[in-house]
């Protein structure tokens, strides 16, 4: 948190209270300026903090309680002082006030996005709002194309919004400068592994966020995804400092028009989220952690289609297709497969290995399986 808004908050509220307080991190430490009990160096919360929570017992410190502070919606601090738990009104007015406090800070203090920032925060939080042909003419008026192959990146910086609060309140350059310096900072990383694809759009989208376009003009899609999953480390490693300790990335699939990108970034945002809660952070995450789940929480009938369609644009035969039916329709099994379909055995195992060459997923792995099943239940119901 910003020493500037430490200060404030620390003199306002001990204007309004003139009790002992500290105002603390979301962990417990307290800030050394702000502080009237230094010989604690840890407050110790008796439960976690949630927004339905106002105040929160600490750890041997019955007389004190801990008001959780929040920043758009982030949990950032504590301010902890001599109040008790049923002394609602007082607990009431620190709050509203700390939040008054904060939210000013932050609309005078918070970062101004230029046109690329703009266009790709919208891209990622309102899909709905933005078309094809919209993106095409917004991203030709910032010089950029879209008639190369492209795939949304994903970048969350764990610890960079935290980085950027501890400069609200020097002047405006600076912040601007600590959003700038970390675009540059992405695009370093990638280009010293993928050096000849110069053409990528870089958006700085809130909080940890950054967004990459990235221009897969001269490498093959599934080799990018290969060595920035291999070499994450070594890619990754220059974004890190004393406040970003942890890195997560998600990768959209390959899109050759603006349709399709808009639809790589969904899936770049959902994949890292999705990834993030089902395997943790720091990692890279494609659309193979996913499974069956694009198809499950797709919210309409159109969006259902258009993930199935996805999954079964290359199985383009119809012999395959039946293969793959009946395959499904058996449950996987091998010998019932051929008995039904009057073929020999070897034969389905042929078919089943052009299938998973063709659209990349195995039928006779069960997840696979599944996805697949339900691909073609949706195609047929949404036909």
């Amino acid at each position: 948190m910003s020493p500037y808004l430490l200060k404030e908050l620390y003199q306002q509220i001990k204007r309004i209270i003139a009790r002992p307080l500290a105002i603390t991190n979301a962990d417990g430490q307290p800030f050394k300026e702000v502080n009237d009990f230094p010989q604690t160096r840890l407050f110790i919360l008796n439960e976690a903090p949630t927004r339905d929570k106002s105040s929160l017992s600490l750890e041997g410190h019955p007389q004190l309680q801990a008001i959780p502070l929040y920043a758009e919606d982030k949990l950032v601090g504590l301010i902890t002082c001599e109040v008790s738990a049923e002394d609602v009104q007082t607990i009431q007015l620190i709050t509203s006030l700390a939040e008054l406090l904060i939210q000013q800070f932050m609309v005078i203090h918070k970062p101004r996005p230029d046109a690329v920032d703009l266009l790709l925060t919208r891209l990622v939080y309102r899909p709905a709002t933005i078309d094809a042909e919209e993106l095409e003419q917004q991203m030709a008026a910032l010089g950029y194309r879209l008639d190369v192959q492209r795939c949304g990146v994903l970048f969350e910086l764990a610890g960079f919004w935290d980085n950027y609060l501890q400069t609200i309140g020097q002047p405006l350059g600076e912040k601007q400068n600590l959003i700038a310096a970390k675009k540059h900072d992405i695009e370093q990383s990638l280009t010293s592994f993928f050096s000849k694809n110069q053409d990528n759009i870089i958006g700085y989208i809130g909080n940890d966020r950054f967004l990459v376009l990235k221009d897969l003009s001269t490498t093959d899609f599934g080799r990018f995804s290969q060595l920035l999953t291999q070499h994450y480390g070594e890619i990754t490693d220059a974004l890190k400092n004393i406040y970003i300790k942890k890195i997560t990335v998600g990768i959209g699939s390959s899109s050759n028009s603006a349709s399709d990108l808009i639809l790589s970034v969904g899936e770049a945002r959902q994949v890292l989220e999705i990834g993030q809660k089902l395997e943790g952070s720091d990692q890279v995450y494609k659309n193979d952690i996913l499974g069956v789940l694009p198809l499950v929480i797709a919210s309409t009938p159109a969006q259902k289609k258009d993930q199935a369609e996805r999954i079964l644009a290359n199985l383009d035969d119809p012999e395959l297709t039946e293969t793959l039916e009946a395959f499904l329709r058996h449950n996987l099994n091998l010998t019932q497969t051929s008995d039904a379909l009057k073929i020999h055995r070897n034969t389905v195992i042929y078919r089943l290995d052009k299938i998973t060459e063709k659209i990349g997923k195995d039928p006779r792995s069960f997840d696979e399986a599944v996805e697949l099943f339900l691909a073609l239940q949706l195609r047929q119901i949404y036909a």
